[in-house]
């Protein structure tokens, strides 16, 4: 059954508000834009999701309980180490659905997609076996889920998140810039393209992919990166002040 107005409106409320006091109850650094990009990531989640099943076959009960877990599935980002995160939030959610008065089966599948949304890749274990096996082991509106948060690491979101992040450490423009055409930031958006396994996800993947490798192309054609001016230092900023000093008769 499609969540009502007042539904989403509610839920989102929570979410958006649990995000928020957690970054600043357990001191995040910037925590009010930490918490507000991670919001903007959540959002953009749950539109990844839509895209997804838009181009695919899925009931009405599939796409609710998606969306559901797609807004409930960072929730706890920053009350455990990334690694629990997805367990955390499983039984937040859990605990909200069931407090709310939602049918048991349908918390269950919820809860079940966000604990299995996040997955950390074995650097020992070939990708292609470790993708064969999410495929075979989780079912597939987790699948949607998992694309669904692996899409928005890959194109215009990313590229603003990373420029932000740099921009709060101190990064220079042309650091910055340089940083992001670099290389590695394309081969991890590389990984990332791999690790989707719906076949929607895969367009949607390869098309942001393109972009984003033009993207950073482009940095390099009209970006600066090295001052062919380096700046003075102080002893011969003096040094120079004092030959400019007109000498007295």
């Amino acid at each position: 059954m499609p969540l009502s107005a007042e539904q989403r409106q509610k839920m989102a409320l929570y979410v958006r508000s649990y995000i928020l006091r957690s970054a600043e109850n357990f001191g995040h650094h910037h925590a009010d834009s930490r918490a507000s990009a991670r919001w903007t990531h959540t959002l953009n989640v749950v539109k990844n999701a839509d895209l997804i099943m838009n181009g695919e076959v899925v009931g009405d009960d599939l796409r609710t309980a998606v969306e559901v877990a797609a807004l409930f599935h960072d929730i706890d980002h920053y009350t455990v180490q990334l690694m629990y995160h997805a367990a955390r939030g499983a039984e937040t959610a859990r605990h909200w659905l069931n407090k709310e008065g939602y049918d048991p089966d349908f918390v269950k599948r919820v809860e079940v997609m966000i604990r299995n949304h996040h997955t950390d890749l074995d650097d020992d274990i070939p990708v292609e076996e470790q993708i064969a096996e999410i495929v075979s082991t989780l079912n597939y509106e987790t699948r949607v889920l998992m694309d669904a948060d692996t899409l928005d690491k890959i194109g215009v979101n990313n590229i603003l998140q990373s420029v932000m992040t740099m921009t709060q450490n101190g990064q220079r423009l042309a650091d910055i810039a340089q940083e992001l055409a670099s290389g590695w930031p394309l081969q991890r958006a590389s990984l990332w393209r791999q690790l989707l396994t719906t076949k929607t996800g895969q367009a949607l993947g390869e098309e942001r992919y393109q972009f984003y490798e033009a993207f950073l192309q482009q940095i390099s054609t009209e970006i600066a990166f090295v001052d062919p001016y380096p700046s003075l230092t102080m002893t011969q900023e003096f040094a120079q002040v004092a030959q400019s000093i007109p000498k007295k008769a």
